[in-house]
């Protein structure tokens, strides 16, 4: 099995409750909450992917999970860790929903020129042309 890592400059936001980490960013072009130990590093993760976000507002299958998650984080599996869970998760289903649908895109930082809008021969607008990373480039002959 391979390797992945999570690059937190890049997600959408990173809360530390303690000795969890929430980290709110994207996987597979799907927003989600991955839960992670803190000062354990290589530690499995524990993810919530906002397609099952509405799951978590039962409170069966939310203490459920938050056992679980717990046993998945190497943490100790005792009631007030598994409410502790459970609190991280509820409080940040909210963060999870709202959040943009995908990254803001990453541009190159060298640029490619300006383009200016003008009226009447006065400039009343205008911006820098840079290349997005990852885009998709198309040359017209």
């Amino acid at each position: 099995m391979g390797t992945v890592s999570i690059d937190t400059r890049k997600a959408h936001l990173v809360r530390q409750h303690r000795d969890i980490t929430a980290i709110y960013t994207w996987i597979n072009d799907e927003r989600a909450m991955v839960l992670c130990a803190t000062y354990r590093k290589g530690s499995p993760w524990y993810v919530v992917m906002e397609s099952a976000a509405y799951k978590y507002d039962d409170p069966r299958y939310l203490a459920r999970q938050a056992a679980i998650a717990a046993g998945v984080l190497d943490m100790d599996e005792t009631t007030s860790t598994w409410s502790r869970i459970a609190s991280i998760i509820h409080e940040g289903l909210p963060d999870l929903i709202r959040m943009p649908g995908a990254p803001d895109p990453e541009f190159y930082r060298e640029s490619l020129g300006t383009i200016e809008l003008r009226a009447n021969g006065e400039r009343i607008g205008g911006t820098e042309v840079r290349l997005e990373k990852d885009a998709a480039m198309e040359f017209v002959q």
